[in-house]
């Protein structure tokens, strides 16, 4: 039998979506169509790392991945795979929010050749504060893992936030 990991894919994206080198961080997915408001835009798997883990992973793959738990993050396993779907960069004005704890969905209506980008407000509360690079009208300057907690943001895009963080907000 072969492998099930060489067979069925830990990510899934939209074939309205594609890959692309993002000003934003490199590494991004783009619209290749029109991406209607709701429309399910990823399926996000790969492996489980535990919090103690994190920091390890993240210097040799780069900040990527989800935060599905106070103590676990679903990232991808290997290169290629981020090479192949892309990843979801942040941005202060985001165009995709959480279906479900693994589903990104179409915040709103999303024109062909825009950067699929979130908030990183959505779902992470564990990484080190940085500089923004999203040069959106709305741009924070600075993105902390406090950032989930800001009433301005959670007044905008609650409803897009990961069902870990709702369940924290409740």
């Amino acid at each position: 039998m072969n492998d099930p990991h060489s067979r069925w894919p830990h990510r899934w994206l939209n074939s309205k979506a594609r890959p692309y080198h993002s000003t934003i961080a490199g590494t991004g997915i783009i619209s290749a169509n029109k991406i209607n408001a709701g429309e399910i835009i990823a399926g996000l798997g790969g492996s489980m790392v535990h919090r103690s883990q994190i920091k390890k992973y993240q210097e040799e793959m780069g900040h990527v991945g989800v935060q599905v738990d106070d103590d676990f993050f679903i990232v991808p396993t290997t290169r290629e795979e981020l090479e192949r779907n892309g990843v979801f960069n942040h941005s202060c004005e985001p165009n995709v929010g959480y279906a479900t704890s693994v589903t990104l969905r179409a915040i709103k209506d999303i024109e062909p050749e825009q950067e699929l980008v979130f908030d990183y407000a959505f779902s992470e509360t564990s990484f080190e504060t940085f500089s923004c690079n999203c040069k959106t009208a709305s741009c924070r300057k600075t993105i902390s893992p406090d950032d989930w907690k800001k009433p301005e943001i959670q007044q905008k895009y609650r409803d897009f936030y990961s069902p870990y963080l709702q369940k924290k907000l409740k």
